[in-house]
């Protein structure tokens, strides 16, 4: 399988980086190409990929071609790379654009995939979502879960469900982010060291959500099994409930949701 990418920004090279570190494609079946060259020259030195002279040579040589630039860029697509894409698999991580936006761009593509990854793919840690245009062939499944399993794992969904999967995949890790840095402000002003308790609150985090995988329990046993009566776990619970989180969680949810058909609709 010969992939092409076109933008060689953080994703397309976590993408790259991994397909490569899991075997899935030798470096002499990658291309690459950005617009400043900056983006594909490191991809190129990190995966060993080739840079290709034009987009035009990229997308005819690649059976899979990535799309990893700037989402508004799509349409700078010209006519003749479009028509070099006949036949082939075009994957996009492009934020916001829909599977119906990417057909306009690429009529002649084999099939379309319209995927949202998230920065733990960096390391391997990834949670993906993803959708198809059509019902794809059998290669095409074996294609892309290849791809998508070299960034930790994926789920594929229905378009009209990536707004919601895209809050809590897409966005996720910039909440547990925030959880950590506001545990982290609140144990210092209260006399622990901020570093420590950020470790602390990052390894809390890694546990608990392999303990909840692991165990496949709803969450409010592990919960009940966490809370004594009366104890310290059930004053900061009832205490968020209280201040209104779970009605602050839904509408957080929703005002992401709206943003996200915002942007699909530009």
């Amino acid at each position: 399988m010969k992939i092409g990418f076109i933008g060689a920004g953080n994703m397309g090279r976590a993408v790259a980086n991994g397909i490569v570190a899991k075997g899935i494609c030798e470096p002499k079946d990658l291309l690459c190409i950005s617009a400043s060259g900056k983006g594909s020259a490191i991809m190129a030195e990190q995966t060993g990929a080739t840079i290709a002279s034009s987009k035009v040579d990229l997308i005819a040589a690649s059976d899979v071609i990535v799309l990893a630039f700037k989402p508004q860029h799509l349409e700078t697509i010209t006519e003749e790379e479009a028509v070099a894409a006949k036949g082939k698999l075009v994957v996009s991580v492009l934020a916001g654009r829909t599977l119906e936006s990417m057909r306009a761009v690429f009529p002649l593509a084999a099939n379309l995939v319209r995927v949202m990854p998230n920065t733990p793919s960096q390391i391997g840690k990834g949670v993906s979502t993803y959708c198809f245009h059509k019902q794809p062939s059998e290669q095409e499944k074996t294609d892309i879960e290849a791809i998508l399993s070299s960034l930790g794992t994926a789920y594929e969904v229905q378009e009209n469900q990536l707004h919601i999967a895209t809050v809590i995949n897409g966005c996720g890790p910039a909440f547990y982010f925030r959880i950590a840095q506001l545990l982290g402000d609140a144990a210092e002003a209260r006399g622990l060291d901020k570093e420590l308790a950020i470790r602390l609150a990052a390894e809390t985090a890694i546990g608990s959500l392999e303990l909840l995988l692991a165990s496949e329990r709803d969450p409010q046993e592990l919960i009940d099994e966490v809370v004594s009566p009366n104890g310290v776990t059930h004053a900061l619970l009832t205490s968020l409930d209280r201040q209104g989180l779970p009605a602050i969680m839904d509408q957080s949810a929703q005002d992401a949701v709206n943003r996200s058909i915002e942007l699909s609709k530009a």
